[in-house]
């Protein structure tokens, strides 16, 4: 078996012909993804995607180990006899011999991106999302299917609660910008005597972002079954009083959505690779734990094809989590194209008949702004203008500078600017008519954030604003001829205080905005070309890095 990167299977001719030189002089310069074709952006339809949830230490990665085998090899002897699948790095510790000897047992390697916290006792070994792919076999019909695992980090870290609802917010997130579920799996143990507190949470916002539709596709999977001899044991009860507390007694939890496995025969194909023996009695037990928890996966997947509707994440569905991640992806966009509206007004006001045109360019998954440092700058129609200057962020900090973490920002893509003529009188009235438009939706957009989706407590528009007023302010003070920048400034400043006076308004009227009315802004403000383009390159980024984060198995 080899384990390869999507990204290298997908597009690794193109990847290699668009490589980005490095600079031996000068700044560093923002290395852009390669960007794929709309065909490798969307996933294929016909892949089977598991989203898989449970609680940290209940071993998911072991699971996902386990399940690829007993969908892969075609008997316990083929397996036996074969180096397993390991597509996620496993360690465990397993007792030996009369004398109960302790072995760590390890297989795999870790990867490029360091997901598995192998070492770390009491936190999610998964770090962050990431995705496995792996073939079916051929069906009565002769098709083949893969299947897509989305592994998630764990809720109960040992962090606290805090940590859990960072890393439910970035399942969200993920989950957001895929195209399709075909079932939301949530791994349990059997004989567990409490339900972790976040799993009522998790199952919340889950439906917070997805509806309550959603929960036609959960299903439920308990591994370790083998000594409750297959059966949902003691969790059963637990799971079912918490769901009729939730009042959530939409969701199924009957045979037919319920599956029991045991992994205890993938440990020991890893053992026998660790050179451990083991008793003809205690390989016929884990040939028994094989068999069935190779029906129980044949079972799993029958149920997904026959009786699952897939859920399309892109389907034009309203929920407060969906709109809070859709402006979100709007916020830099707008901000931008609102200054640069300001400066084309300004050069038609001076009577220059010119033009800037944005142009933005998704950037690799580790590319941040730094707050304290400064781009280069570039003349561009007059205006001094920064270049993006991007700073790639490792395990100890930034490789650009020497500044703190968290003077650092994620940025999805760099901007780069055009010069153009242009003729036409009409240009002024719409560009005003634009900028007015754009401010007023700002004020709408901020406050839903802030008092109907709660997912901050500062305006992210007035802040960008005001950011970009420093940042105008400071090239005024470096540079001599900066008349143009000066006009900027001024009328950046004005538009803050308009929009200061319409938030202060909003406020005083104590009316949140209706969700219908939110995605009708956000329909108008999206379809803006300017506008359109940035956020395009927002959602390019984000589909690539789920590529980045995704594994394929395939078979030597």
């Amino acid at each position: 078996m080899k384990i390869l990167p999507s990204n290298e299977i997908d597009y690794s001719e193109n990847h290699s012909k668009q490589q980005v030189s490095s600079q031996i002089s000068g700044p560093p310069t923002p290395r852009f993804l390669p960007v794929p074709s709309e065909s490798v952006l969307v996933p294929n339809d016909k892949t089977i995607n598991i989203l898989l949830l449970g609680e940290t230490g209940v071993d998911k990665s072991i699971f996902i180990n386990a399940f690829a085998n007993y969908l892969t090899f075609d008997s316990f002897e083929q397996a036996e006899s074969s180096e397993p699948i390991v597509i996620i790095p496993v360690s465990f510790v397993m007792t030996v011999g009369d004398n109960f000897e302790e072995r760590i047992v390890k297989f795999g390697e870790l990867d490029r991106f360091d997901n598995e916290n192998v070492n770390t006792l009491g936190q999610s070994i998964t770090q962050h999302c990431k995705s496995y792919t792996f073939d079916l076999k051929r069906n009565e019909d002769d098709n083949r299917r893969k299947v897509r695992i989305i592994d998630t980090p764990g809720f109960g870290d040992t962090r606290g609660l805090d940590q859990d609802d960072q890393n439910m917010e970035h399942i969200l997130q993920y989950i957001n910008n895929v195209t399709h579920l075909n079932a939301i799996c949530f791994l349990l143990k059997p004989n567990t005597s409490r339900l972790h507190i976040f799993f009522r949470t998790c199952l919340i916002q889950l439906f917070s972002l997805l509806g309550l539709t959603s929960s036609n596709n959960i299903i439920f999977c308990f591994t370790n079954a083998r000594s409750t001899f297959y059966t949902p044991g003691n969790t059963a009860s637990l799971l079912k009083t918490m769901l009729v507390s939730a009042s959530m007694d939409n969701i199924s939890f009957k045979k037919e959505n319920t599956y029991c496995f045991d992994s205890e025969a993938f440990r020991y194909l890893v053992a026998l690779q660790n050179g451990i023996p083991f008793a003809d009695e205690e390989k016929e037990e884990y040939q028994m734990s094989w068999s069935t928890s190779v029906k129980e996966s044949n079972r799993l997947i029958d149920y997904i094809n026959k009786e699952l509707t897939e859920y399309r994440i892109e389907n034009e569905w309203q929920t407060i989590k969906h709109a809070q991640f859709e402006i979100s992806y709007m916020i830099r966009p707008i901000l931008e194209t609102m200054r640069n509206t300001l400066r084309n007004i300004i050069l038609w006001k001076n009577t220059l008949n010119q033009f800037i045109k944005l142009n933005a360019k998704p950037l690799h998954s580790r590319a941040t702004r730094c707050l304290s440092c400064k781009g280069d700058l570039e003349q561009v129609a007059e205006f001094w203008i920064f270049s993006t200057r991007t700073h790639t962020i490792e395990k100890n900090g930034c490789l650009m500078c020497m500044c703190s973490l968290d003077q650092h920002v994620t940025i999805d893509y760099a901007l780069s600017y055009t010069r153009l003529n242009i003729t036409s009188d009409d240009v002024q009235n719409a560009m005003v008519e634009r900028l007015t438009a754009l401010s007023h939706a700002s004020v709408e957009f901020a406050h839903f954030l802030i008092h109907t989706a709660y997912s901050t407590k500062d305006d992210p528009f007035l802040n960008g604003l005001v950011e970009m007023i420093a940042e105008e302010t400071y090239t005024c003070e470096i540079k001599i001829s900066n008349n143009f920048n000066k006009q900027l400034c001024e009328e950046l400043s004005k538009l803050a205080n308009e929009y200061e006076q319409r938030m202060n308004k909003k406020k005083s009227i104590q009316e949140n905005i209706n969700l219908p009315t939110v995605y009708k802004f956000i329909k108008i403000i999206s379809e803006y070309p300017v506008v359109h383009e940035q956020i395009i390159a927002v959602k390019k980024r984000h589909r690539m890095m789920i590529e980045e984060y995704e594994y394929e198995v395939q078979k030597m």
